[in-house]
């Protein structure tokens, strides 16, 4: 396949952000026999194991040295293997890696890795009968036939085992010499354990000397049954949220840089209750962005767990949104109703006086337009106000600004100043 298909922009593919859909069209690559190795290594299980380490990663953008180390292999077959998937179009340069001085007249050189983005082959999905919606690499499935469902179910039993190890390591045989000491008991696998027949149900044999299972592995405890999945705030997650999720997910991978990081799971199940509130994935890169101004993050600091910081940032949000309702009735209790007895009273006694020419309060006017404009732009006036006297914040400002003003004074995470 020429350099300018591998590349994001020359790729028919379409882009996943599913590590186990991937993990199922390379399974299928694999048993189609698409590549034909003219040198080299062929699409084997060391391939299949390098899907399985790519598959954990986002963004995929691992180092040479990461995966030599992870499969066990030298530079080159790495290498090898990293061509054979982009050449059958599961893998796709975004970047491709560089060496470059770090500043002038320094000898260091700063490694810059290569980021890939995982594909969903054309071919694939034609021989499947995959239906798809949207245009290039933001292609969607939204259907499969009834073939392809039969083989789709085949490939998730492969993507979900673990390829094994190739093993390199030359076995030979044993001569069968006597032992002249009966009461030794052979040294396999570093273990002590008398020999035992294969035929033992609940223990595996390694070069015939048995090992048992560890008994110290926990099980995870099940949900209880009929009790339905929640979102972070505690909503319950539907269909329509889920679907809704996912294409914010889809959206905020691409263009939020710093909530990349959190695998695409992960990203839509905190994005589900901004889902819930009827958003749109506009709407929620917005949210996005005023998440990273608040707490730095892009700019100051890169979080290592973003679906973590979203999550606070939602629980926040939420407990202020408490804080200012209950602010806000707590500020309207305060204010008494104008027909009561001493109003009654007061105009009373004005009547008396001759002084009903003078215009009495109004409770259904609001603040002047100059009021709210220099309140806006001065918000600590406002805060200033509040501090000296509520009654006659509410009087000038309003119900609303005031109350807005008292939650966001009480935010610690928000700084109040002069324009």
């Amino acid at each position: 396949m020429p350099q300018e298909q591998q590349l994001v922009s020359g790729a028919a593919g379409r882009v996943t952000l599913d590590g186990y859909s991937w993990r199922q069209a390379a399974h299928w690559v694999h048993g189609a026999g698409l590549y034909v190795a003219t040198h080299g290594p062929r699409f084997g299980e060391t391939t299949l194991r390098l899907v399985e380490v790519l598959a954990e990663l986002t963004p995929c953008r691992p180092t040479i040295a990461y995966l030599m180390r992870r499969l066990g292999c030298s530079r080159r077959t790495v290498q090898y293997h990293l061509g054979i998937l982009r050449s059958t179009g599961l893998l796709a340069w975004r970047s491709i890696g560089t060496r470059l001085p770090m500043t002038e007249g320094q000898k260091r050189v700063e490694s810059l890795a290569s980021e890939y983005e995982r594909l969903i082959p054309v071919s694939y999905d034609q021989a499947l009968g995959i239906r798809t919606a949207g245009e290039g690499l933001e292609r969607r499935m939204v259907g499969i036939s009834e073939e392809g469902r039969t083989i789709i179910a085949e490939l998730g039993k492969k993507a979900a085992t673990k390829p094994r190890r190739v093993c390199r390591t030359v076995r030979h045989k044993s001569i069968g010499r006597p032992v002249k000491n009966p009461r030794c008991t052979p040294m396999v696998g570093g273990t002590t354990h008398y020999l035992s027949s294969p035929s033992v149900g609940d223990q595996k044999t390694t070069g015939g000397a048995r090992v048992e299972k560890s008994a110290t592995r926990k099980k995870r405890p099940a949900r209880p049954t009929g009790e339905r999945r929640r979102t972070v705030l505690g909503q319950v997650v539907t269909a329509a949220m889920m679907a809704a999720g996912d294409r914010m997910a889809q959206v905020a991978y691409r263009r939020v840089p710093w909530v990349r990081r959190a695998s695409h799971d992960q990203l839509r199940w905190v994005l589900n209750d901004i889902a819930d509130r009827g958003w749109g994935p506009e709407r929620a890169v917005a949210w996005l962005a005023e998440i990273a101004g608040q707490y730095g993050a892009g700019a100051l600091w890169r979080p290592e767990r973003p679906h973590a910081l979203i999550a606070h940032a939602l629980r926040q949000e939420t407990e202020q949104d408490a804080y200012d309702q209950q602010l806000r009735q707590d500020v309207a209790a305060r204010v008494e109703p104008m027909d009561n007895a001493a109003m009654r009273e007061l105009a009373g006694l004005a009547g008396l006086f001759a002084l009903m020419d003078t215009p009495g309060p109004n409770p259904e006017s609001g603040p002047a337009e100059e009021t709210l404009a220099q309140a806006h732009w001065a918000p600590r006036t406002v805060v200033a106000a509040i501090d000296d006297d509520v009654d006659a914040a509410i009087d000038r400002y309003g119900i609303d600004l005031v109350a807005r003003y008292a939650g966001l004074a009480a935010n610690p995470n928000v700084q109040i100043g002069v324009r």
